[in-house]
């Protein structure tokens, strides 16, 4: 009985695991568009769900935080060469 709930446990977990790649691999993706743009993430999100992409909130806000770390770590690579 044990055994079954871990093997359950273990493949609700890898597919929880699989869902956050897939969400982080479109937030790549989409980043370039949505920096170019200037987007928010709740812009972003409105998009997302526009195109019927799963877990559009969870996409968007990774890719606005791909987006600002991105954006600060030019700024600060700026203020290193001045």
């Amino acid at each position: 009985m044990e055994a079954e709930w871990c093997r359950i446990s273990h493949h609700v977990h890898r597919i929880e695991f699989l869902q956050i790649v897939r969400d982080a691999e479109i937030a790549y993706a989409i980043s370039p568009v949505v920096r170019r743009h200037r987007l928010s993430a709740e812009e972003t999100e409105k998009f997302l769900v526009e195109l019927r992409i799963p877990r559009a909130a969870n996409v968007a806000q990774i890719t606005n935080r791909l987006v600002v770390n991105c954006s600060q770590k030019a700024s600060s690579e700026l203020a290193t060469q001045n």
